[in-house]
């Protein structure tokens, strides 16, 4: 077992290296913690469309991910979600562009539930029926969600920015996609990802190591083999937007609007890469975050409401920031909007605004730490990127105002597109 300290977080970790290649990371915390948080992920997502095993590619259809997420929890003997239930154990999963977890929270009966979880992953009842019967089950979802305006709209414009990238797609898939996935695909897929070697598990709160070790020592004797794991490919994808603008009238009681700029990727090792990423983040705080200039002045003079919001999106192969914005004026709104991000905003990145705003940035990382699930989530997350949880503070305080500068400058209107759906 590894311990590592942190003193700045009052965090240890303890690490669990399996000869089957899984990890077992475990942030333990005393009383007054009663709960323990279990999370087991897999670095296997949306985007993982086409992979390569040995010397041989596979493809597979939008969404298959998310089809196998619902089908981990067939059981030969019925739903798994019934018998986490019985144990009195909330449980959840949950399927990104970039990974796969498994999760549940437990006052009592830890070790039974988390020996119920590693059976289920590795149990796999996947039979030409039960996908078949699912798919209706996942397409009933899918339409719920595009009976959301504000989906089909973000939706519509991954499709407008991307000519190849998986990200196109939502992450459940399409209705069409989903009914060329069958048992043989989840199968292989199953095979070439969900092996131990290829899983990490995250521990947080009341956790009783000594037990765990001992658990995790048999687990380990029980599933020997270690898995070659597999390599996502991606297809090659332009520079330039695919649509660089569209309107389109709907039965809606207020005009809405999207922007999309379509980055760069740039090749960078993990730390970089979470650099960019945390710069990219402040930078859009500092341009039109709720406590920014140019917000103010546009919810003063009536062409935003309180439903405007500017996020960052850094996946596998595809760099994106959007904005999202609902206006009576909205060709007004873009207008000034597209001025002032492609060029006018670069004198709202000062070095006073940029230092009170990365101490805001630090203190809200690390309050966000004081939840055991936010916690154990974000340690998957920078583990799966190649990095630390507790190292990224320290990353933080290296990122400046060039980098954030260096970031509006790629901010062209080349690189932009733009989709407003009209008040009919």
């Amino acid at each position: 077992m590894i311990k590592r300290h942190y003193p700045s977080f009052h965090e240890e970790v303890l690490i669990l290296k399996l000869k089957n290649g899984m990890q077992v990371h475990i942030l333990p915390k005393e009383d007054p913690y009663y709960s323990t948080y279990v999370e087991l992920s897999i670095p296997y997502g949306a985007l993982d469309l086409n992979y390569q095993v040995g010397d041989q590619t596979f493809e597979t259809p939008y969404g298959t991910a998310h089809f196998l997420e619902h089908k981990v929890f067939a059981m030969p003997d019925g739903d798994a979600f019934a018998m986490f239930s019985k144990m009195g154990v909330d449980a959840n999963a949950m399927t990104s562009y970039n990974q796969t977890s498994y999760l549940f929270m437990a006052t009592h009966h830890v070790t039974e539930a988390l020996t119920y979880l590693l059976k289920m992953i590795d149990t796999h009842y996947v039979t030409h029926d039960n996908v078949e019967s699912e798919k209706s089950i996942i397409a009933e979802e899918l339409k719920m969600y595009l009976d959301d305006p504000n989906v089909v709209m973000h939706n519509t414009l991954m499709e407008h920015l991307y000519f190849n990238h998986p990200i196109r797609y939502d992450i459940g898939g399409t209705l069409e996609s989903i009914q060329r996935i069958d048992d043989q695909i989840l199968n292989h897929v199953y095979d070439s990802f969900y092996q131990p070697s290829n899983r990490l598990i995250v521990m947080a709160g009341k956790v009783d190591v000594q037990e765990m070790v001992s658990f995790f020592k048999t687990y380990d004797q029980e599933n020997p083999i270690k898995h070659v794991k597999p390599k996502t490919r991606y297809p090659k994808e332009p520079k330039r937007v695919r649509v660089k603008y569209h309107v389109e009238k709907k039965p809606i009681g207020i005009s809405k609007m999207m922007i999309g700029f379509k980055l760069d990727v740039k090749r960078l090792n993990p730390k970089e890469q979470i650099k960019r990423e945390m710069a990219m983040a402040m930078m859009t705080q500092l341009l039109l975050g709720p406590s920014s200039s140019m917000f103010e002045s546009l919810l003063r003079e009536g062409l935003i409401n309180q439903q405007f919001s500017m996020s960052t999106n850094i996946e596998k192969n595809a760099e994106s920031i959007t904005l999202y914005a609902e206006s009576n004026h909205i060709f007004k709104l873009k207008k000034r909007l597209v001025a002032f991000l492609t060029g006018e905003g670069e004198q709202a990145l000062t070095e006073d605004a940029f230092n009170r705003y990365k101490k805001v940035f630090l203190g809200q990382f690390i309050y966000a730490l004081n939840n055991v699930e936010h916690k154990a989530y974000l340690y998957g997350k920078y583990y799966h990127l190649g990095s630390n949880l507790f190292e990224v503070v320290d990353l933080l305080q290296e990122v400046t105002l060039l980098d954030a500068i260096a970031i509006y400058r790629e901010l062209t209107p080349q690189r932009l597109s733009i989709l407003i759906y009209k008040k009919a």
